[in-house]
């Protein structure tokens, strides 16, 4: 009995080249995606380390100058206002650095201690931030805004400060006069320039007034 053979043909050469090239045109699209992807996920990093170092340096700001005006004895200062005096009161002042942009620098002071004294010698409790050469500085032993010495607080290696202004107006909260500060700030990525953010944030000094 014979056995019917099934002729096969393979592909011709043009079909095979044109297997190639959809191949290659399908990895050049594809490497070409996860390259777009991988650009991406590289732009939405350094924009989340931008904004995690502003939301730093303005919640750093923000609680420790919602602190001026602090004095433990309040009690004793009600009852008796002529024997006991505030020395932290009224102690939020604005100005700058020479050559820095108006309203830069504030100072404040605050009972850090809790001891009804405004110390200056081993605790100094005189506090302050100010704008100086495209960074946020701390202020160290009661310094004032024009003197040299104070701390950095922001990466220089990482942000460029641009812009910070402070700004000091009067509120009435039921009946009750209260200071309020608003903080602008503008930074920008020393990697990438054109990643660059601008934040704002007020807070209310309940114990200044």
């Amino acid at each position: 009995m014979l056995s019917q053979k099934c002729k096969q043909n393979g592909n011709s050469l043009v079909e095979l080249m044109i297997s190639i090239v959809l191949g290659f045109a399908s990895m050049t699209a594809m490497s070409s995606l996860v390259g777009h992807g991988i650009a991406l996920n590289s732009q939405l990093m350094t924009k989340s380390r931008l904004n995690a170092e502003i939301n730093a340096v303005l919640a750093v700001i923000s609680q420790d100058l919602g602190r001026a005006g602090y004095h433990a004895f309040t009690k004793e200062l009600l009852d008796d206002p002529t024997t006991f005096i505030n020395p932290f009161y009224q102690s939020v002042a604005l100005s700058e650095y020479n050559n820095e942009s108006a309203n830069s620098c504030i100072i404040f002071a605050y009972d850090r201690n809790k001891n009804g004294k405004l110390d200056v010698v081993n605790t100094n409790e005189n506090y302050g931030y100010r704008l100086r050469d495209n960074a946020i500085e701390m202020r160290i032993d009661g310094l004032g805004c024009d003197k040299g010495g104070w701390q950095d607080l922001t990466d220089s290696t990482l942000i460029k400060v641009n812009a910070l202004s402070f700004e000091t107006t009067k509120i009435d909260d039921k009946h009750i006069e209260q200071t309020r500060v608003t903080i602008q700030l503008e930074a920008e990525l020393l990697s990438d320039p054109d990643l660059s953010r601008t934040a704002a944030v007020s807070i209310s000094i309940k114990n200044y007034d």
